[in-house]
């Protein structure tokens, strides 16, 4: 009988603790430009991210795109392990082929398990290897709290983040991809004539909201990461493990209103000089972000054992391979569509276009600032300087180039006159 009781008491205990661990919500919210963390709670609880987890996906793919690897209009294949994943889906019929934007639009509308493992199978030579690559890409942006195991989200154990996690890797994707960023609002998306619309609500009915991710398993329950923009201030609010959708989206929205009411009265304190602008340390990583980041090293290194490969990753590794050794560095496709810019030349190589861009760079001096190379109709390759936050930064920029005998003019963002 003592024993009976004995194997009770530690049985209750054990479940007890799994339940409180259940039972833990985690909350956020930060100033995108600022730093500041405005709330926070529970954020170094390690939980399971959900489709939380195709966040990474997604910034690996806008990686490859930048590099060169991928095209928005690839056509990428469907293999049988991709195809058998578990819903959410879009059905996926293995053979069959979707394109690289119908994938990123997929995961960002539709949260589909199945593409987000095409994604994977388009960079590495498996899945399990992606997610090796996107552990590594968290290491690198200070995600001290993750480790991934699958491109999708779906549960396994093992797979952990942390809501401080998260807002470091939503401030990298807004820092480091401000050209793609604008996809994380697209509302629907059509894919082999059927139209898919997002069940995120928040982007639906949240003043300012752009987007960014939902996600849910029973392991941990409803988890978001949402950003919204109002006059110039932008924030990440980020609830993890709630009981229900509609709790969840109640809560980031109520965590958004307090931190924009916030952060308007830090910035009139800041302009009266009773506080100083600061940088919350445990994003600083994220907000100077490392746009040459090579999260594929590890293909390029040989950490791959070729052996245990089947004829089709064998074939991508060695694909990846010729790709790798022939990638030049980064290009955007297109403006920001909120910053300043300043264009340099036009050049009748991308090379010399390239080389140009790297001289201006580095006679400004700017951290904040990358480069764009766009090939025109015209047969030639635009030459610009991005990510200025302000006509008099790009200005003062210009006039440093126009001393070192630059030609060079500021360009507008993008419907801005």
């Amino acid at each position: 009988m003592r024993k009976l009781l004995i194997l009770f008491c530690c049985f209750f205990i054990t479940f007890a603790h799994a339940d409180d661990r259940a039972n833990v919500v985690a909350n956020l919210v930060t100033d995108a430009n600022s730093g500041y963390l405005l709330y926070k709670k529970n954020i170094h609880a390690r939980m399971p991210p959900a489709s939380l987890t195709k966040l990474m996906t997604l910034y690996l793919t806008f990686s490859a795109l930048d590099k060169g690897w991928l095209k928005m209009d690839n056509a990428l294949p469907i293999s049988d392990w991709a195809a058998s994943q578990e819903p959410s889906n879009l059905d996926l019929i293995a053979g069959d082929t979707i394109t690289v934007r119908e994938a990123i639009l997929a995961l960002i509308v539709k949260s589909a398990n199945d593409v987000a493992v095409v994604l994977a199978e388009s960079m590495a030579p498996t899945e399990t290897f992606f997610a090796q690559m996107m552990t590594q890409a968290a290491q690198q942006l200070g995600m001290k709290e993750t480790v991934f195991k699958n491109a999708s989200g779906l549960h396994d154990p093992e797979q952990l983040t942390s809501a401080q996690d998260m807002a470091i890797l939503a401030l990298a994707i807004i820092r480091n991809f401000p050209h793609y960023y604008p996809l994380f609002a697209s509302k629907e998306f059509t894919y082999h004539g059927r139209e898919y619309k997002t069940h995120n609500h928040v982007l639906l009915d949240y003043e300012g909201a752009e987007g960014l991710k939902t996600g849910y398993i029973s392991a941990v329950g409803y988890n978001i990461i949402s950003t919204a923009k109002q006059n110039d201030t932008r924030l990440i609010g980020i609830v993890m493990g709630e009981q229900t959708a509609r709790k969840r989206d109640d809560r980031v929205k109520a965590l958004l209103d307090h931190g924009f009411t916030k952060a308007r009265r830090q910035k009139k304190a800041i302009q009266k000089g009773l506080i100083q602008p600061a940088f919350d340390p445990l994003h600083r990583k994220a907000m100077i972000g490392n746009l040459n980041m090579d999260v594929f090293a590890p293909i390029m290194k040989g950490q791959t054992h070729q052996a245990a490969l089947t004829g089709a990753q064998l074939f991508r590794y060695n694909q990846f391979q010729r790709i790798h050794d022939q990638a030049t560095q980064i290009t955007f496709t297109q403006t920001p569509d909120y910053d300043w810019s300043i264009q340099i030349g036009a050049f009748k190589t991308h090379e010399k276009a390239l080389s140009v861009a790297n001289k201006a760079l580095a006679l400004i001096d700017s951290k904040d600032c990358a480069i764009q190379t766009q090939h025109k109709s015209t047969n030639v390759y635009r030459s610009r300087l991005i990510g200025f936050k302000t006509r008099q930064l790009a200005q003062s920029a210009c006039q440093t180039l126009h001393s070192q005998n630059y030609s060079c003019f500021v360009v507008a963002p993008q419907g801005d006159r």
